[in-house]
């Protein structure tokens, strides 16, 4: 029986046109191509992703007019457990958990830790989902129970990573500008009072990201000149100088720190201190130590 359908098809071959060669190796590329596209392996890995608002960005962290991440009515859209899935109802994405904190008083900025069901691509070693290659600083987007976000791959399972937890202890000091008044110094009395020692900013979790080790505050100066051409400092009765030592929770990468992923502590940067009733940006004038 066998040798008859070999000798069939021997003679079927040896009949073949032009025409009809073209019609079988278009038939197999259809067949190779649609085992490609649905039949390829496929895993889950864990990501962890910064989701955006309108784009998925880091922003400048240098001053309190900064509006990067997403309004706070969206960042609490997302919770531990939601998930993403295709037509079928299989589970193309989970969140495992959510870190957010306060960027300014009307934005959060939101870290995702995911399960993705990625597909892996040998020919550029890397994972795609839904088409996207999953690398870091590549954007996703996602769609968890009606909640639809663009967010950038901040990790991916595998990566190396050199970051080391640390806990610093540096001393800031409020300063605010005055175009009038150039020489004057501190800032509003009722500013100061805002923030006390013990005051801590925690992230959504409940961990601490600052606390206030001690704070003093002191009358501010104010740089004025004299009828006759001195300059001479004086206390200003409407200003307070304020002055912090504050323990950051930081990373440290190589040589450099930095708080809440992105934002480089350094002298004469900022920090963004996100209490419940009130946000103040203090300078750093002094690292102290390194825990």
């Amino acid at each position: 029986m066998l040798k008859k359908v070999i000798k069939f098809l021997k003679n079927r071959v040896r009949h073949l046109k032009l025409f009809d060669w073209v019609l079988v190796f278009g038939g197999l590329t259809l067949v190779i191509v649609f085992m490609v596209l649905f039949f390829r392996k496929s895993s889950y890995i864990t990501i962890s992703v910064l989701v955006g608002e309108d784009s998925a960005s880091y922003g400048s962290w240098s001053s309190w007019s900064d509006n990067s991440g997403p309004k706070y009515w969206f960042a609490n859209a997302f919770h531990k457990g939601q998930m993403e899935k295709d037509g079928l109802g299989k589970v193309q994405a989970e969140v495992l958990d959510v870190f957010s904190y306060d960027n300014n008083p009307s934005h959060k900025t939101v870290y995702l830790n995911l399960r993705i069901k990625a597909v892996y691509n040998r020919a550029t070693n890397a994972y795609t989902y839904n088409g996207t290659p999953v690398l870091i600083c590549s954007t996703i987007k996602l769609n968890f129970n009606n909640v639809f976000a663009n967010s950038l791959v901040t990790n991916v399972q595998g990566f190396p990573d050199n970051v080391i937890d640390k806990k610093l202890i540096v001393e800031a000091r409020i300063f605010e500008d005055n175009v009038v008044f150039p020489g004057t110094e501190g800032t509003k009395e009722f500013i100061a009072n805002a923030v006390q020692k013990g005051d801590i900013v925690y992230d959504n979790n409940g961990n601490e990201l600052i606390k206030i080790l001690d704070k003093k505050s002191v009358p501010a100066e104010i740089t004025v000149t004299t009828s006759d051409g001195r300059v001479i400092k004086k206390i200003d009765p409407l200003k307070k100088d304020v002055t912090f030592n504050l323990e950051i929770v930081v990373k440290k990468i190589n040589d450099k720190y930095f708080f809440l992923g992105n934002i480089p502590i350094l002298i004469n940067q900022p920090v963004p201190i996100n209490l419940p009733t009130v946000s103040v940006f203090p300078y750093v004038t002094k690292i102290l130590s390194e825990n």
